[in-house]
Formats: structure tokens, C-alpha cells, sequence
């Protein structure tokens, strides 16, 4: 940790110690207003009868979720959790445990005797006000509307500042204030009391007061600072009238506009090295660009510049049915809740990009209603027809500052998609969303995948989950000695990184492509151990081949893992495994000397799962070859694909 930061972390420590006394009040109730009119435009796209036109399934989706919070029920990654009459804001989900109502500052969220925190966090999100807003909208049932406002009320109630772990992340209260403002962009002809504009003033303050207190910074400042600076910006932009307001602005325009820069990377990808929370870390800048063009706002250029090429990164690693790799963390996290997963929020992202930078290629065959809300277009797809699509040659694509190679092919009009994985572990210095997945990669045909990033699962809560799912062995690279690349030093932490050595991509003919990828983890271990993958696709053979080239000069334990979709049928004939989906099959067989040995749903030791989101698992399938080897060794492993 630098001077700096050590610096600014006493600071912090001195402002808790004054903060947990102080009796906080927000501004004079004469000062609260309506928000601004501009708040209105948000939502000035929605017509009530182009939602079963055309987006009905999302539109039953958003019923039901207002209905459920019109009863005091709410969910947290597929948990439903109940109140009567009185909601409590600190119960989680999941334990059934209440996490302490104290000052925030005083209470430790990495605790897991209560559970895992970002359960608890989750509900109090607020993402459901969205539902009820569209609902408003949708029906005109006032009581829609009239639960946004008493859910605000109850929050604030159960939520006094400074108290409760609600308040001990800023990230937090960014998304909060995001449903809030959206959710009232919905509400142009309702009709609120003196009351309730207090109580939404007052809800407004407390969120962007502690928001410009406490900052994150140093070490801390990754998609955090986002939500904090996003959150600041719209309260300050739609609450001018609020004590602080026009800092706000400010201060969370500045963020965004800096941040841009640094947290979406020249080729489009995330400096936290994790392909889901791009998702994300988008919509931030996203949502900002909107609110901006609607309230004539100027901004830096380089938000244009950086969501386009996010757009263009994001349909490069995208196979034929909207699919990307699951690399480094994923917490199924969204800014507002429109009603779309992390996982298709990239689809919405590229339709949303259509229509902005005026560019086709984005545009997705699904339509979503997100798009609709923020542009008011429904984009529709490039129409291209079959030659087009499949391309006369393979695409091979690296993105140099990711970390990823990309290539696309295409066998009797089928997609063969690929990508190779040589991203650096995380953001330094705590690497905190990296896994630990150099010279690993992803396979998938016709759209189906077939070798997969087994994901993420759980954070706090995970405990040998955690553990198994950042680990060398749940990912389709290779492992010396049952030693992962760097030392889990904490749920977010890591000992010392590794450095990748290569990464390059090369079309060495119309119907061959090498990826060649290397790194330095094995070389700060003993026996000192240098390790560099070549992987070849040969389209004339159908085949991907797989080339270890481990150097070393002792004897050492090495194991291959591979890691199937759920979906796929896996079976081992001798050394050879045949793994089937659907009508496609893939025939895999490594070196003679490898033992062979498939894993299904197996906790010791832990292999054969997916996690396709946050608090989701499945049983699926991990080939796993390993034996014995002295001196240097190349190992070889045939891919063939039958189609």
C-alpha cells in the first residue's frame, strides 16, 4: 500500500470516529421540491400500447416483480424473502440472521457468520422500483406508484443515517439512487403529497451526502467509484435544488468523464479483467451519456469514443447466440434493472450502440426494452444472408489490451468459436475480480458451448467455493504440482501475480490459425517450471490442436482440465473422451502418458460444476488428464469436432 493511500485511509478512519457521533440532519424540508422536469424525458419513449407489441415477455416479468413487492415479497439472486406489514432492511435472505444496527463504519460486512453480504445488499438495491414504475405505467393503477413512495419511506425509516450495513458500501447507494430516478421518470402525472416529496428529498441527500464523504480511491477505486460518481451526478443533476446539489454534478461528471479512460480499455474491454463486469461498468457510462444529451449537457468525447469500441469488443467475443465468457468474476450485477440479465444486458448494449454510432453490424435479432426506453427505436437487425454471415475465410482477432484472441470460423455453414484467454490476473494491487485462468480458453459450436469458464457461484459466503471457482484447476489451462498460479490470500485478494510472456495471433494459411500464449507464474516456484500453450485451429481437419510446451528440469505432477457445458454428454472410452450435444460431437485424447479421469458433480475434490450466475450452480462435467513427467516435454491434445 503506497504513503498516499495509507494517508487516506487515517483520514477516513478519523472521519468514522467523527461521523459516529454526529447527529446528521438532512436540509430544511422548505427547500424540497419536485426533481427536475428533465427527469420526465427518461421515460418519455414509453407508450403503454408498444409493450405487448413488442416486449411482452419482459413486460409479464415486470408485473410479477411489482405485484410480489406490492406484498412485501422481494428476491436476491432467485431467493424469495417475505415481511408482513413492516419490512426489515438488515435480514438476510438467506440465514434468516439480522445484521447489526449500528454505525455502518463499526460494522465488518466480510463477517459471514451472518451470511453473505451481498444478499442483503441486493434487496436494498431497490432494483424492484423500476417494476413497480413500469407497471404504473402500464396500468395506471395507482397503487403502483403509491408502494414506490411508501418503499422509500420504509427504507429510510428502517435505514437511519449513519446505521446499518446498508450504508458501508458506496456502491450501494449509487444503484440506489439509479432505480429511485428512473423509477420516478415513470410518475410525471402522479400526484405526491408535501410528504412524500420530503421523503424523497430526504431519501436523495442522505445517499449523495455520505456518496461525496466517503470516496472511494487508491486501491478501492474500481467500478465502485462508478456507481458513487453516477450516483452523484443524478442526484445532483435532477435534485438541483438539494444543499450540495451542483458539487454533486460536478464532482460525479468528473469522475465519469476520468474514468473512462481507465476503466474501459482502448480495445473496449474492462481494466478489471472480467468479461461480465463489462456489463456493468457500461451502463454507468451509458445512462450517463443519455441523461446528458437529454439535459444538453456537453461531455468528453471520450465517452463516445470508448462505449463504441466496448460495443465493438463485445460483439467480437460474442458467439451466434449472444454468448461470451464467463472470464473473472461475475455477480449478476445491473445498474437499473430493465428487466434484462447481466448476460443479456450485452445484448442490449450492442442494439442500444446501433442506434447511437448509427451502427447495423450491433444490431442483435432480439429487440429489448431497455433500448426502447433510453432511444425510443426498436433496432432492427443487419439483414445478411446465409454466405455473408458464415464469411468466405476465418476471422482471427486479438485484443491486445484484454488479453483475449478471438477466432471464427465456419464448417457446412456452422460457427466454430473460439477464444483464448491470456488476460493479466486482475486490476493491481489487490486483483480483487481476477481468476486464476491464463492460457485457458472457451470452445463453442453452432452457438452451443462446449467448453466453458465454469464461473464465479458465491463471494463472502463462498468459503471453498469461492476458493475452487478463482482456482488454476477450474479452468481449461494446465496446473503443475496442485499449485494454483498465485495465492487466494483472501475472497478478493491474491499473493503475487503472475505476468503473461505471449499473446499473439497468427494465420499461418486461408484454413489455419496458431494462438500462442505464455506466462511466468510456474517460474516463481519450485521446481522451476516454464510454460507456453500453442493452440491450432486447422479447419481442413476439423480439429483444434493443443500444444503444452512445459520446460523444467526435475519431476513434476501435471494436470489439463477441461471443462464442459451442463448440457454436453461426456463419456471416456480408454484414453479417449466423447463429449456430445445436441447433434454435434467432439472427440478429445491428450498424450499417451496422461491418465484420464472424468468428474461429475464431485466434491472431493471439488470439479464438475457451472455457475452460469451469482448464487446459481450445476453439475457438469471436468475431463481432467495428469500423470507423472521429468525434463522438458511437449503435451499434445487433440480437439476434433464432428459436425
Amino acid at each position: 500500500m503506497s504513503l498516499p493511500e495509507i494517508a487516506w485511509r487515517v483520514w477516513e478512519k478519523v472521519k468514522k470516529l467523527s461521523d459516529k457521533i454526529r447527529n446528521f440532519r438532512s436540509p430544511s424540508p422548505d427547500s424540497f421540491f419536485m426533481p427536475g422536469k428533465s427527469i420526465f424525458s427518461l421515460s418519455k419513449h414509453v407508450e403503454a400500447k408498444y409493450f405487448n407489441q413488442y416486449f411482452l415477455e419482459n413486460t409479464q416479468k415486470h408485473l410479477s416483480i411489482a405485484d410480489s413487492a406490492l406484498e412485501n415479497t422481494f428476491s436476491a439472486f432467485g431467493i424469495n424473502i417475505a415481511f408482513n406489514k413492516d419490512i426489515n432492511w438488515h435480514i438476510d435472505p438467506v440465514t434468516k440472521k439480522k445484521w447489526p444496527q449500528k454505525f455502518w463504519g463499526d460494522i465488518n460486512y466480510r463477517d459471514k457468520s451472518f451470511g453473505g453480504v451481498k444478499f442483503v445488499w441486493e434487496i436494498n438495491r431497490l432494483y424492484f422500483l423500476f417494476s413497480l414504475a413500469i407497471s404504473y405505467r402500464l396500468t395506471k393503477e395507482k397503487k403502483y406508484a403509491d408502494k414506490i413512495i411508501q418503499l422509500v419511506k420504509s427504507w429510510s425509516k428502517g435505514n437511519p443515517y449513519p446505521s446499518g450495513v446498508n450504508w458501508a458500501s458506496g456502491i450501494e447507494a449509487g444503484v440506489r439512487l439509479a432505480n429511485l430516478v428512473w423509477a420516478l421518470s415513470f410518475l410525471e402525472d402522479y400526484r405526491f403529497s408535501k410528504d412524500d416529496l420530503i421523503a424523497i428529498n430526504s431519501f436523495v441527500w442522505f445517499q449523495a451526502n455520505h456518496l461525496q464523504r466517503y470516496p472511494s480511491k487508491f486501491s478501492s477505486s474500481n467500478n465502485h467509484l462508478l456507481a458513487e460518481g453516477f450516483g452523484l451526478f443524478i442526484a445532483g443533476l435532477y435534485f438541483p435544488h438539494l444543499k450540495g446539489a451542483e458539487k454533486w454534478l460536478n464532482k460525479g461528471k468528473n469522475i465519469l468523464e476520468k474514468q473512462i479512460t481507465r476503466q474501459i480499455l482502448p480495445d473496449g474491454g474492462s481494466f478489471e479483467y472480467s468479461t461480465t463486469y463489462l456489463s456493468f461498468v457500461v451502463d454507468f457510462f451509458l445512462l450517463f451519456k443519455i441523461s446528458c444529451d437529454i439535459n444538453a449537457i456537453a461531455y468528453s468525447k471520450n465517452i463516445d469514443e470508448r462505449l463504441e469500441k466496448s460495443c465493438e469488443f463485445i460483439k467480437s467475443i460474442m458467439d451466434k447466440n449472444g454468448n461470451i465468457p464467463n472470464i473473472g468474476d461475475q455477480d449478476s450485477a445491473v445498474l437499473v434493472d430493465f428487466g434484462l440479465s447481466n448476460a443479456n444486458n450485452f445484448l442490449s448494449i450492442l442494439n442500444t450502440g446501433a442506434v447511437l454510432y448509427n451502427r447495423k453490424d450491433f444490431a442483435t435479432d432480439r429487440p429489448d426494452l431497455k433500448t426502447w426506453i433510453l432511444t425510443g427505436i426498436v433496432p432492427s437487425p443487419l439483414q445478411t444472408d446465409k454466405q455473408s454471415q458464415c464469411g468466405t475465410g476465418c476471422l482471427a482477432k486479438t485484443h491486445r489490451h484484454s488479453g483475449l484472441a478471438v477466432i471464427r470460423d465456419h464448417v457446412e455453414e456452422k460457427e466454430i468459436f473460439f477464444t483464448g484467454n491470456a488476460m493479466p490476473l486482475g486490476m493491481a494491487p489487490l486483483y480483487a475480480h481476477g481468476h486464476l485462468d491464463a492460457l485457458s480458453f472457451t470452445l463453442s459450436v453452432d452457438g452451443r458451448q462446449i467448453f466453458i469458464d465454469p464461473g464465479t457461484y458465491l463471494y463472502h459466503s463462498g468459503e471453498k467455493w469461492r476458493t475452487y471457482f478463482r482456482s488454476t484447476a477450474a479452468h481449461n489451462t494446465v496446473r503443475i504440482n496442485k499449485k494454483d498460479y498465485s495465492e487466494q490470500t483472501g475472497d478478493f485478494m491474491f499473493g503475487k501475480p503472475y505476468f503473461i510472456t505471449e499473446n499473439s495471433l497468427e494465420k499461418i494459411e486461408d484454413n489455419k490459425v496458431v494462438w500462442k500464449a505464455g506466462h511466468d507464474a510456474y517460474l516463481k516456484k519450485t521446481p522451476f517450471t516454464d510454460i507456453m500453450r500453442e493452440v491450432i485451429w486447422d479447419k481442413t481437419k476439423r480439429e483444434f490442436i493443443v500444444i503444452d510446451f512445459i520446460k523444467q528440469s526435475g519431476t513434476i505432477f501435471v494436470e489439463l482440465f477441461f471443462h464442459c457445458h451442463p448440457e454436453c454428454r461426456v463419456e471416456r472410452i480408454d484414453k479417449e473422451v466423447f463429449i456430445k450435444r445436441d447433434n454435434m460431437g467432439i472427440k478429445l485424447f491428450s498424450d499417451i502418458f496422461l491418465n484420464c479421469e472424468i468428474l461429475h458433480g464431485s466434491y472431493k475434490p471439488v470439479a464438475g460444476w457451472y455457475s452460469p450466475g451469482f448464487n446459481e450452480i450445476r453439475e457438469s462435467s471436468t475431463i481432467r488428464f495428469y500423470g507423472n513427467m521429468s525434463g522438458d516435454k511437449n503435451i499434445i491434445t487433440n480437439i476434433s469436432i464432428k459436425l
